[in-house]
Order: structure tokens, then sequence, then C-alpha cells
């Protein structure tokens, strides 16, 4: 009775881990569907939306995707340049990056040019309906962020940012 009841429970959890497995793999395939040959120019949309805020702050502008960098420039409602690679976030006209900023410049980085190395070591990968959703796998950054998703069926066309303090961050994007 033990045997079986021990068969039985290593079925079980090979079949979940199996499903686990499948899911990761059709996710990675939904991201390879999602991304595009850099360079790319995109228009963005974002909308921000801070938990005791009753409107969400809005942003518009455009993004240039490249290999090693990506420049996000707003221009409403105030005009401002980041430059984002692998050493940070770096404001127009600064050689010094924004304090803490280069997990996150990595983490937008693997994101928006769709490193599926890199999201794969960091995020436990699923689907919903045309989205990928990562959801954090290291303890310090499940603390801040409860999970991404990447939506687009031939592209990136939504990237949902969910904080665990209740923050989101929607970004719409369109190619120019």
């Amino acid at each position: 009775m033990i045997r079986l009841l021990l068969a039985t429970t290593l079925l079980i959890t090979s079949a979940m881990v199996l499903a686990g497995d499948d899911m990761t793999l059709k996710a990675l395939s939904a991201l390879e569907k999602q991304s595009e040959p850099l360079p790319l120019s995109l228009e963005f949309s974002q909308k921000k939306q801070l938990s005791g805020l009753p409107r969400p702050l809005v942003s518009t502008g455009q993004l240039d995707i490249r290999k090693d960098e990506i420049v996000w420039t707003t221009e409403r409602p105030q005009q401002q340049q980041l430059t984002i690679n692998r050493q940070g976030i770096f404001e127009q006209g600064s050689e010094d990056s924004v304090s803490g900023s280069d997990t996150i410049a990595q983490l937008l980085l693997a994101i928006l040019q769709q490193d599926e190395a890199v999201l794969k070591q960091q995020f436990r990968l699923s689907l919903a309906q045309n989205c990928v959703v990562m959801v954090p796998e290291a303890e310090a950054l499940a603390s801040v962020i409860e999970k991404i998703h990447s939506c687009g069926t031939n592209s990136v066309e939504l990237v949902e940012l969910f904080e665990q303090n209740g923050n989101t961050t929607r970004i719409e994007l369109s190619k120019r």
C-alpha cells in the first residue's frame, strides 16, 4: 500500500514538473513570436497607477531599442531622455547612473529586448491568453514585483508591471 502511494505521488509530481516545463516552453515560444529584429523604434503610452491616487500618471514618448541599450524619450507631460544599458539608467547629459538602477536596467533590457535566457533565469514563465506572465524567482525581486505581463501576438504591444505595494504600470507600445 505504501509503495502504491509512493508511486502515485511520484507520478503526480512528475506530471506537475512536466506540465510546468511545457508551460515554460509555450511561454518561451510566445516570447519568440513577440520578438522583433533590433534596432527597433516604438512609440509608448505609459499609465502608472499609484495606490492612493485617484487617476494614473500618464506619459507618452518614444523608445529606441538597440542591442546594447534603450533610449527612452518622454515627450509628455515633460521632456526627458533616459539611456538604459547594463550599467544602469542614465539621464541625458549625465555620466553617473541613477543610484541602484543597474538591476532594474538589466530587467528592462531583458523584457524590451525579449532576452529569453535572462527572462527564463529570473522568472517563472507561463501564458495567459496572448500574454507571457513573468513571476520573479529571486526573493529580492519578488519582494518588489508581483508579476510582469508581456502581451502581443507578433510583437510586444503591452507591458504591465504589478508591484507588491499595489502600484501598477501599463505601457502600450506601437511602431512608429
